[in-house]
């Protein structure tokens, strides 16, 4: 008696899962932290100002004149706003056709452009991108904190950071690689408290943030807890100059370390997340996704940076 098998037949209903399993991270840590302000031009402007140095002579003799102080004016620094954009075209027979994962592949296409947007913003924040005006058929760019970071900085060889200057924001130029240490990782922290800062946050590369849970400190480290985990990470550095959370950050520059207080950072926002109806002119529908943004640098002093590092 012949038995039949599934394999022989032609009419078995396909067995496939009902769920879209989209394992790309969606986390934007800088642009989460860091305030949120209006600017009203295409290039924004902001002030920074710092204290006269002590003078631990200043004494006035009884009965003597005033003598006016050396009066210090606040510095006009600038960025430009960069439109970040994304177009989504959805045929009409996909949105007719049943489909697996998702009853609405127009709108499941635009959602996920949202996060695309989102992670391109953060890219572009903590990068080294210099500013750029734009122009004719050129995009306006916004500096990043990487190329704003200019005073505390460690660099390798040849290495070097020009900042803001003439109106502009440069891009820094690399040096040549060095291993990443803790005795430099406590200078640069050093130099930024010196110049008044407070580095509460450091975001760094995969391979880096190895490298980091790997400084000895001044204690031990790895210990088996009661409940058998072995504790190897350094989420936190309590350094002479105080507590600075390690984050990992995965679109940053991997030679780059940036030490930052979110206090000192804001985007300034010229248009907010907007999605934008576009003309029909196929059988499809289109959108845009857009949002015109600038990153704003307080105070750069207050920072520091470790560049040209690896593992």
């Amino acid at each position: 008696m012949a038995t039949l098998v599934t394999n022989t037949q032609v009419h078995i209903a396909e067995d496939i899962g009902n769920v879209i399993n989209n394992i790309t991270p969606e986390e934007t840590p800088v642009y989460s932290m860091i305030a949120k302000t209006k600017a009203t031009n295409t290039r924004h402007e902001f002030f920074t100002e710092t204290l006269n140095a002590p003078n631990a002579a200043n004494a006035a003799a009884e009965g003597a004149d005033f003598v006016d102080s050396a009066l210090t004016s606040p510095v006009r620094l600038g960025n430009y706003t960069q439109i970040s954009t994304k177009v989504i075209n959805v045929s009409g027979t996909l949105q007719a056709v049943k489909t697996v994962g998702s009853n609405n592949e127009f709108g499941r296409q635009v959602g996920k452009a949202g996060v695309e947007l989102r992670k391109d913003i953060e890219a572009a924040i903590v990068g080294n991108s210099a500013s750029n005006a734009g122009g004719a058929g050129v995009a306006r760019r916004s500096a990043g904190m990487e190329s704003w970071i200019a005073t505390n900085v460690s660099a390798g060889t040849g290495g070097a950071t020009p900042g803001f200057n003439g109106g502009t924001v440069a891009a820094p130029t690399d040096g040549t690689a060095r291993t990443l240490t803790e005795s430099m990782f406590k200078d640069t922290i050093q130099k930024a408290w010196k110049n008044g800062g407070d580095v509460k946050k450091v975001i760094v590369g995969p391979s880096l943030k190895q490298a980091i849970s790997g400084f000895t400190g001044g204690a031990t480290k790895y210990t088996l807890s009661k409940t058998q985990e072995l504790t190897a990470g350094v989420d936190v550095y309590v350094s002479d100059f105080g507590r600075h959370e390690i984050i990992p950050h995965r679109y940053m520059r991997s030679s780059t370390v940036i030490l930052f207080d979110p206090a000192l950072w804001a985007v300034a926002v010229a248009r907010n997340f907007t999605t934008e109806k576009l003309a029909k002119t196929s059988d499809a529908d289109r959108v845009a996704l857009l949002a015109e943004w600038t990153l704003e640098s307080k105070n750069e002093l207050g920072n520091a940076k470790i560049a040209d590092v690896q593992p």
